[in-house]
């Protein structure tokens, strides 16, 4: 059966009556950054007393931790070349043991995103209004594609082989602490971005990762949203992934617009974009995905900065869908 699940940040744990709150409307699994567990954000790893605190406080409320994933800024020497990398890979291997050793079915591991390199102009990312007013994001690409690679930016084999040597350092490790590592892919899904390349933009990228590190304990965050906004069809990448057994986790949002046609897009609230979503849970269903569908990027309705109502709207939709499909079997 396939679990429900959003992401929460470490405000969440101060707001006992929020977590009941979401398991009251039908959540059974968070989504979390490694950076919830006290103490990661001054060393990169994690702390067995930080971890078992937090899993007390998640477990209280009725809710259990499916994906546990790491962030960007501490895999940035590994993926630039710099000094320290040998360092950071240990602690990230000794972060997946422990995320094993406490049960979390999925450690999320990032890839190279073009915006560590650093840089950037202003103006890709803006804020727009959408239905009633609520804000939502709109991403224009058309000036950041097809430029030259900045003096110092790591190339593509570059980053395949730093990429292919984390996960061939973790899988292993994963596999044997009765976990899963899976990698989101770039967001926005690009070769490159103002000249600075990425490498997991498309299904061709997650094939090669996972040719190249064959482990059952490799595979993805399939990721709806970005996956629909790099042209490619997102249902032929749920039969071929998901046949496979490579989706361990599903982000799952709705976009309007791709790169390719229009140059950018917009994240929308579910029912507002482009997909219909019913048919995306019917795919994941057909192929037999068991793993939990989280809503990762929350947004904010009027009067609620948390983002409860978000998640209660959500959370009620997908209740209809698996509701639907039970009732269709």
């Amino acid at each position: 059966m396939i679990k429900i699940g959003t992401r929460i940040d470490p405000g969440w744990l101060d707001r006992p009556q929020d977590l009941r709150f979401l398991k009251q409307i039908g959540v059974d699994v968070v989504d979390v950054t490694l950076d919830i567990f006290p103490g990661y954000k001054e060393s990169g790893q994690l702390r067995r007393e930080s971890v078992q605190a937090v899993v007390e406080v998640v477990d209280g409320a009725g809710l259990k931790i499916e994906r546990a994933n790491s962030t960007n800024a501490y895999s940035r020497a590994i993926f630039m070349g710099e000094p320290g990398a040998g360092e950071e890979l240990d602690r990230l291997v000794a972060n997946v043991a422990l995320c094993g050793e406490y049960g979390f079915p999925v450690v999320g591991i990032q890839c190279f995103q073009a915006a560590q390199f650093g840089g950037f102009p202003r103006g890709v990312f803006e804020w727009v209004e959408g239905r009633g007013g609520y804000r939502h994001l709109k991403v224009d690409l058309r000036d950041a594609l097809n430029r030259p690679a900045p003096d110092g930016a790591p190339t593509h084999e570059e980053l395949w082989e730093r990429t292919l040597e984390i996960f061939r350092a973790t899988a292993p490790v994963a596999e044997a602490a009765g976990t899963r590592v899976a990698m989101h892919g770039n967001d926005p899904p690009v070769p490159s971005l103002y000249g600075v390349p990425q490498v997991l933009y498309d299904f061709a990228a997650f094939d090669r990762l996972f040719s190249e590190v064959p482990s059952p304990a490799n595979g993805m965050t399939f990721c709806v949203g970005t996956r629909y906004e790099s042209g490619e069809d997102v249902f032929e990448g749920i039969r071929r992934f998901g046949g496979q057994g490579k989706i361990f986790h599903v982000h799952f949002r709705n976009v309007r617009g791709t790169i390719p046609a229009t140059g950018g897009y917009e994240e929308v609230i579910p029912d507002q974009g482009d997909l219909n979503m019913f048919q995306v849970v019917r795919a994941l269903h057909d192929v037999g995905f068991e793993g939990a569908i989280d809503y990762d990027h929350i947004m904010e309705l009027a009067g609620d900065e948390e983002g409860r109502a978000y998640i209660a709207f959500c959370v009620g939709q997908m209740h209809g869908f698996l509701q639907a499909l039970e009732k269709k079997r």
